[in-house]
């Protein structure tokens, strides 16, 4: 991006406002994945899911918890709803050129109410060869800031969408030891909105620069459990990493600036341009271990630990296909994130024969510091505690019900050198130091049902 002067800042502008045009702010684990993927795990904090249990949703983090399914058809159907609280309150907002930004105000309640649906289904078809399939919305959220807000040239409405088919076989090799594997074929589809400085009215409502993206692409799923004694499973789940190649259009609006030399410096109007794009988005892979242990007839301890590696997020480039060095278009996208990781415990009560009460902790080191936050992703460190129960109706059918709350840690944004987001555009929108405020509700319901139980043991009479 070889320009000068007034447009060679709104290049590097442009750039800026797309540094994080995958990233949804308020996702409820680390970075933007959705751990809220089952009922039963979501009243333990995510204690011991990759060791398995009663409910099928196990599956999503070890596919070789099926085998613990038994034979014939089962189905469960998970639903939970994300209530979010967060809003950014800037301290010093201000333009490259000194502009005050603080009167435009704070960004209100960024966080948009989320519904995540998750659907599992598992066939054992004998004693040790069972078959599955998951469908899930593993990375999704949306975030929408006030229009008008001190840091609306850093973020603005921003979406993401995925929905994961992932198919499994899983195989008990022993009675100590099964083994499962699938595949993973991801549709995602990503949009940011952001300020676009210099157009529209002045500062009174500039237009936004849009960013739409969307890509199908493939992975795997992997894992084993292991059973020392009674009593006692023992699970570790592996899911790849998926190379998300997007493609979509960038349209950047029209927008007033100073003609650089050897121009006269007069003002001139930059037409919009709509372009497209490519970039590959590289989405962590994910490791789960969990363990659940019985200690007594009513009484089971439950425990995970779970390395996301996000650091695969640095710097994703930018491919403009149709009008290569268009002014504004952005070149890059810059993360800068660090591994994350999930430590969570927790215990499960047998009350009464057809109810199950249950209890967890957590504590989830965010793959975002102080050092790389910015307004479109206030992410930090966050504290979970939760509790739920299953309700077994009859030998087919179980409820549950599970809930969460999440305390985040207050997330200080200080846009500033050394900063990379403030680096990438050469301080050239300004600075903004702030702090972000959240916490977060989650609800979630299941119904699991076993639609072919196995066939009653012959009857034996004399002959």
């Amino acid at each position: 991006m070889a320009h000068r002067g007034s447009t060679r800042a709104v290049i590097w502008a442009a750039a800026l406002l797309g540094t994080t045009a995958f990233s949804i702010p308020r996702a409820e684990a680390g970075g933007f994945f959705i751990q809220e993927q089952g009922t039963y795990f979501q009243g333990t904090s995510f204690a011991g899911m990759a060791a398995g249990g009663p409910s099928l949703s196990a599956m999503f983090w070890n596919p070789a918890t099926m085998t613990q399914q038994g034979l014939g058809l089962a189905s469960e159907t998970d639903a939970t709803a994300i209530f979010p609280r967060s809003e950014i309150h800037p301290a010093v907002a201000s333009s490259a050129l000194g502009t005050n930004l603080l009167p435009l105000g704070p960004s209100g309640d960024i966080g948009r109410n989320a519904f995540i649906p998750a659907s599992y289904y598992t066939y054992g078809w004998n004693d040790r060869l069972t078959f599955g399939l998951a469908v899930n919305a593993p990375f999704a959220l949306r975030t929408q800031p006030s229009t008008l807000w001190a840091g609306m040239f850093y973020s603005r409405e921003s979406e993401v969408v995925s929905y994961n088919a992932n198919p499994s076989i899983a195989y008990k090799v022993n009675d100590w030891l099964s083994i499962g594997a699938g595949a993973q074929i991801q549709y995602l589809k990503a949009k940011l909105y952001s300020a676009f400085p210099g157009s529209g009215p002045a500062l009174a409502l500039p237009e936004s620069l849009r960013i739409d993206a969307d890509s199908v692409d493939y992975g795997f799923t992997a894992g084993v459990t292991v059973t020392p004694f009674a009593g006692t499973t023992i699970g570790v789940g592996y899911r790849s990493q998926i190379d998300q190649h997007l493609e979509g259009d960038i349209f950047r609006p029209s927008f007033l600036t100073i003609a650089p030399p050897p121009l006269p410096p007069v003002p001139i109007t930059v037409p919009l341009s709509f372009v497209n794009f490519k970039a590959t988005l590289p989405l962590p892979d994910v490791v789960t271990a969990g363990i659940r242990s019985r200690i007594s007839d009513t009484f089971t301890l439950l425990g995970t630990v779970e390395w996301t590696n996000w650091s695969r997020l640095g710097i994703v480039p930018v491919t403009n296909v149709t009008a290569p060095g268009a002014i504004g278009i952005p070149t890059a996208f810059a993360f800068g994130w660090r591994d994350g990781w999930l430590f969570s415990a927790g215990g499960e009560y047998q009350w009464r024969p057809n109810l199950a009460l249950r209890a967890g902790i957590a504590f989830e080191r965010s793959p975002i510091d102080d050092q790389v936050r910015t307004t479109r992703l206030p992410d930090n460190d966050r504290f979970w505690l939760s509790a739920g129960g299953t309700y077994k109706w009859d030998e087919r059918l179980s409820l549950e019900l599970g809930y969460s709350h999440i305390f985040v840690k207050d997330a200080p944004i200080n846009l500033v050198p050394g900063n990379p987001t403030f680096d990438a555009a050469g301080g050239l929108l300004g600075v903004f130091i702030g702090n972000a405020q959240s916490n977060i509700d989650i609800v979630s319901v299941a119904l699991r049902y076993r639609w072919l139980p196995p066939a009653p043991p012959p009857l034996i009479t004399k002959g």
